[in-house]
């Protein structure tokens, strides 16, 4: 086996649900990262009907689950206090999202920072310590990694992984988002935070648009960055996070899967997975 597993993020592919998993597992990818589901629409993955749908899928099809994004917290931001209404759904979405992931025995747990949870000073910062060490709380006992994901520099995420002080907590990286929101070199970010990072987004794009252009053919250097994962190997899933049905990358071709597999076959290539 080599250093690296690939999958997607199923968020970002032209299909989704359990029935996903079958063009997953036909299109080459060993896993899918899932999406918990936002708050408004009862997080769908909570319900035990659905989850048992996504677990028959899995293992007809031999895909792996390797962690769940709680992408209802760029609604409603861990950045909000205690005391908002915000920041009240964000707890909730961190103890709901913990106790499906172990119920669904995935791995990690993804609390992203975007949108409505973006970082802009020391209050949200803090705000989103105070979560990021309540979801280590929920989680005590189990071996379960509490990933955060945004983009800050790699002296304040040292900081923030710091004052949460849970050797169960560590990074998830993105190839795209350091360079695009906060003007860093992911390259060089990941150089200095590899250590503390458990599972990497691979994406590309240009010209400040999120997620807009193939694997090496945007602007984020990202050929520079896939070498620093693999002197570092910081991680063993890659996930793949382009949004092949949407402008404007669906214009490369027709197919959305057909966009979809060059990033696939770039990916494999690149990182020397058979």
């Amino acid at each position: 086996m080599g250093d690296f597993k690939l999958g997607a993020v199923e968020w970002a592919c032209p299909f989704g649900g359990p029935s996903g998993m079958k063009i997953a597992a036909e299109l080459g990818l060993s896993g899918i990262e899932l999406n918990f589901g936002e708050y408004e629409d009862g997080y769908p993955l909570y319900n035990p009907r659905i989850r048992e749908a996504y677990l028959e899928s899995k293992e007809r099809y031999g895909i792996e689950f390797p962690s769940m994004a709680l992408n209802a917290l760029n609604t409603h931001g861990m950045c909000h206090g205690r005391d908002s209404l915000d920041g009240m759904i964000a707890y909730e979405t961190i103890e709901k999202g913990i106790e499906t992931a172990i119920a669904m025995d995935i791995p990690v747990v993804q609390l992203p920072s975007f949108d409505n949870g973006y970082i802009r000073d020391d209050k949200d910062f803090y705000n989103v310590c105070e979560k990021l060490k309540f979801a280590c709380e929920v989680s005590q006992g189990t071996e379960l990694i509490i990933a955060f994901e945004n983009v800050l520099d790699a002296e304040k995420t040292k900081a923030m992984i710091r004052e949460v002080n849970s050797p169960r907590i560590k990074v998830f990286f993105d190839t795209q988002n350091y360079y695009l929101f906060s003007g860093l070199n992911p390259a060089e970010t990941l150089e200095a935070i590899a250590p503390e990072v458990v599972q990497v987004h691979i994406k590309d794009g240009y010209n400040g648009r999120i997620s807009s252009a193939l694997l090496g053919h945007g602007d984020t250097s990202f050929m520079e960055t896939a070498n620093v994962i693999k002197k570092t190997k910081c991680t063993q899933w890659l996930l793949l996070e382009n949004y092949y049905a949407v402008m404007p990358t669906r214009n490369i071709h027709r197919d959305y899967f057909d966009i979809m597999k060059r990033d696939i076959e770039t990916a494999k290539r690149v990182f020397d997975i058979s």
